[in-house]
């Protein structure tokens, strides 16, 4: 999957939210090989909702993923972080704890932070650390504050499952503009905020997973829809007897 990187341009595919979600992870994987993509990069949240955890983290691994932690991937392995989560997701972090091999808990519980790979600063939450904070519970000052003291100038946040973009330009105010299908230059004098939407638990309308591919020589973001087979997923979330509310929502509107 990952092809030897021949200059400093970096084609990054940047996965948020796969939730354990196998169909649609092997979907976006299948189409980040077809675009070529460098590097395989990932807000967090690799388990939680989804079906296949273990499988998920065990493609995660083979396929040399770089992610770091999300809050459903740290509260596998501390239960009493699941006070923080609705009450209809304890229960299924226990699902998904029985599911999980050693290794891949091991593999969950030494995720970091944040990190910063391609040009990119990637956090699940919000910045620099957080993996609790939404975005949506920021005001768009604090938002323009905390960019202002990056030195990071791309960072792509996870854990809404929406897509969101924030532009700060130099001497103006923070502006939110519009993300959706296909390509966006990302100028290099203004400071981005990235909501990178989810690749297996979308929240948009559009139950088609989604992920990014930056091209950090051409400072390009597209937005990529993935197809896969959703009722599968579907029907393997309720014979394990996850919350109905899990497969609901990949019954998408807009289909």
């Amino acid at each position: 999957m990952v092809r030897l990187l021949k200059s400093i341009e970096v084609k990054a595919a940047i996965l948020s939210d796969i939730h354990a979600n196998l169909q649609a992870f092997e979907a976006c994987l299948r189409d980040a090989e077809a675009m070529k993509a460098d590097l395989l990069l990932s807000t967090g949240d690799i388990v939680g909702y989804g079906p296949n955890p273990e499988e998920v983290v065990s493609l995660a691994r083979s396929v040399g993923l770089k992610s770091v932690m999300g809050n459903h991937d740290y509260a596998i392995n501390n239960i009493a972080a699941e006070k923080y989560f609705n009450p209809h997701v304890q229960p299924a972090l226990a699902i998904t704890r029985r599911l999980l091999s050693d290794a891949s808990l091991d593999f969950l519980a030494k995720l970091p932070p944040n990190m910063e790979k391609a040009g990119v600063f990637l956090v699940h939450g919000f910045p620099p650390a957080s993996f609790k904070t939404y975005l949506f519970m920021v005001p768009s000052r604090g938002i323009a504050r905390v960019l202002s003291s990056m030195k990071q100038d791309i960072i792509v946040v996870g854990h809404t499952h929406e897509l969101v973009h924030y532009k700060l330009s130099r001497g103006k105010e923070i502006v939110s503009l519009p993300l959706g299908k296909g390509k966006v230059f990302l100028e290099p004098d203004a400071k981005h905020l990235i909501n990178a939407g989810s690749v297996g638990q979308p929240r948009d309308g559009d139950y088609r997973a989604k992920y990014l591919l930056w091209d950090s020589g051409s400072r390009e973001l597209e937005v990529r829809f993935c197809e896969y087979p959703v009722e599968d997923v579907v029907r393997k979330i309720l014979e394990l007897g996850l919350p109905e509310t899990y497969a609901q929502r990949l019954f998408a509107r807009n289909r």
